[in-house]
């Protein structure tokens, strides 16, 4: 058994040695990836047309503080620590006789992201591959929405909708330069998978001909909560036409929204420790 002991303690004691606290400070660009039908392009002004909008919402900047722990040379853990900040996304559009029609959609979210890495060996340049789950914890999609369909009537919209709490995948592999055994600048490129679905939506601004006309907005056409199942007695003139109620929010099917994306970003890692 002595014989077996030793040379697990020699082993584990080699790792806490060599074991780092990290800290890594990075901005970084994220490019949806395009698979996702976001809504459609209608032109009926003319020659009738309509096309799918494709896209994600996971177009946007991104700040990042990465703590994170490395066992020994080769292997760790992180938790990212990421403001995502989107960038506006067309996710509806029409062309009518009357005038035109335009929804774009935006999100702010804040996300941890835990992780393992495994890095390679080498004192002046190394590379590294992560992988991990994304939880968003905060944030909402904005949603802005101007119609002048209608000759000499222009309405301007906004909305905001929370999400539920979700889980997503995110991966990269990159580059570190290191300058002494203390610094690294590093490069790198990944993806996240993350789709979030609804938990409300709330009007927030509403006009006609730039007057402001929120407060005429009874609270089921202001108010919407999303849920799994509409039955006869939800709060959906839909499915019960008789039985709503004005002053409550309409009750609506959950939506998921498709923060998937493709990201480059740069930074620098600072390594406290032996």
């Amino acid at each position: 058994m002595k014989k077996l002991i030793l040379p697990v303690l020699a082993v584990l004691s080699l790792g806490t040695a060599s074991a780092q606290f990290n800290l890594g400070i990075s901005v970084g660009y994220g490019l949806g990836s395009p698979g996702h039908v976001l809504g459609t392009n209608t032109n009926s002004a003319g020659s009738f047309s309509e096309k799918n909008i494709y896209g994600t919402l996971g177009t946007g900047f991104q700040a990042n503080l990465t703590p994170g722990y490395m066992f020994g040379d080769h292997f760790g853990i992180e938790l990212g620590l990421n403001g995502f900040f989107g960038s506006k996304t067309t996710v509806g559009e029409a062309t009518t006789p009357g005038g035109n029609y335009k929804h774009t959609q935006a999100s702010t979210q804040f996300r941890v992201s835990p992780a393992f890495v495994v890095k390679s060996g080498g004192e002046k340049i190394s590379v590294y591959a992560r992988a991990g789950l994304v939880l968003p914890l905060m944030g909402s999609v904005k949603s802005e929405i101007n119609d002048a369909t209608t000759p000499g009537v222009t309405s301007i919209m906004e909305l905001k909708t929370s999400g539920k709490v979700s889980m997503g995948y995110t991966g990269a592999v990159g580059l570190n330069v290191h300058f002494g055994s203390k610094m690294a600048f590093f490069a790198e490129v990944g993806a996240n998978s993350l789709r979030v679905k609804s938990k409300d939506t709330e009007l927030t601004k509403y006009s006609v001909n730039g007057n402001d006309v929120l407060g005429n907005v009874p609270t089921y056409s202001k108010e919407t909560k999303y849920v799994d199942e509409l039955t006869g007695s939800s709060n959906n003139a839909s499915v019960n036409p008789t039985g709503t109620n004005p002053n409550n929010a309409k009750e609506d099917l959950r939506q998921v929204a498709n923060f998937s994306n493709f990201f480059i970003q740069v930074g620098f890692k600072f390594s406290f420790g032996d």
